[in-house]
């Protein structure tokens, strides 16, 4: 599951695990019929997200949360594109499957970065500076500080990093969509692509090879130690609260709506079937979950609050291997 993108996910990927033919048999033509529809695919996104909202909101608060959750859609600019390619073989056909798919988010943000010339001159940086640590592992660097020294600003590094990275597996779907979906830009927008992909296999390199303390390179220093190493946890929510916040919504509901995307998504992906669609886990008791449940929470704080943050991760991981209505209290206690 940690391939698979958070939004995607949500929608799609409930099924990923599936291998039946019955089960695919019942499955695979709602989801497809679905996914070409863009107008549903947002309304179950609404939905599901703001089942959270509804459920751990006190009672004025529950709208101007459903609203922010609504316009974070939006602003999520995502598409997904189904492969002809790869499917499942029952035997007497062939199936679709969800896992099946190239996904991107931000779309007109990454078009938009892939088709700069300052673009280009940030990866170089970016990708040298990260190359030169990974050979000789001596000065500490940190990925947002080489971002802000390109972008200057908050809200520009964050809407950098979470686009052009919002996928550092070596899947690289956004760049796959661009592939598949035949995306051309200028003179920049090639090299720039190859570019991306270069800094994200620099990225692994670095992640494979590094010790816990290397994840200071990617998050900051206060926060690395309780981090997984799957960035977009903490930057996609990170860029959201901060967008969330500069169209008008209210500090409160940007990182609201920001954090409920990682609540909804780790609780859904918490089994294999339908259960926690709507339901919630009574409990998460795996520290890999609660620690991506953290990055979102950090990063929407982050994206909103600075590193002014309430909660430690321990007291967040006890709560949730507690109770999860006890965790996500504690963390919309501001």
């Amino acid at each position: 599951m940690r391939n698979l993108l958070l939004i995607v996910s949500i929608v799609f990927s409930l099924n990923s695990h599936a291998e039946t033919s019955d089960h695919l048999d019942r499955t695979d033509g709602f989801l497809h019929y679905l996914a070409e529809k863009k107008a549903l695919t947002d309304l179950a996104l609404r939905s599901v997200i703001g089942a959270r909202c509804s459920r751990y909101m006190p009672q004025p608060d529950k709208s101007p949360c459903l609203q922010a959750v609504s316009r974070m859609i939006q602003l999520l600019d995502y598409d997904v594109i189904f492969s002809d390619d790869k499917v499942v073989n029952t035997g007497s056909e062939d199936k679709w499957t969800p896992r099946s798919f190239v996904f991107i988010a931000f779309k007109k943000n990454l078009i938009t970065l892939l088709s700069g010339s300052k673009t280009s001159v940030y990866l170089k940086d970016l990708n040298q500076k990260l190359y030169d640590y990974l050979l000789n592992h001596k000065e500490k660097i940190s990925i947002w500080d080489i971002t802000k020294s390109h972008f200057k600003t908050d809200y520009m590094s964050a809407l950098v990093i979470a686009s052009l990275f919002q996928d550092t597996t070596q899947r690289k779907l956004h760049l796959a969509y661009l592939d598949r979906a035949q995306t051309a830009g200028n003179v920049n927008f090639q090299s720039n692509k190859e570019l991306v992909s270069r800094v994200i296999d620099t990225i692994n390199l670095i992640l494979d090879s590094s010790d816990e303390n290397d994840k200071e390179i990617f998050y900051p220093e206060a926060l690395a130690k309780d981090l997984n190493k799957s960035i977009y946890h903490f930057y996609v929510p990170l860029f959201i609260s901060k967008s969330l916040e500069k169209e008008g919504i209210k500090t409160q509901y940007a990182f609201s709506a920001a954090t409920m995307l990682t609540v909804s998504y780790e609780f859904i992906t918490s089994s294999n079937d339908y259960r926690y669609l709507y339901q919630d886990p009574t409990r998460i008791e795996s520290p890999e979950k609660i620690r991506d449940i953290f990055a979102g929470y950090c990063g929407a704080n982050f994206g909103v609050r600075g590193l002014n943050f309430n909660q430690s991760f321990e007291d967040i991981q006890r709560s949730f291997e507690s109770s999860t209505k006890e965790g996500v209290q504690l963390l919309l206690d501001h």
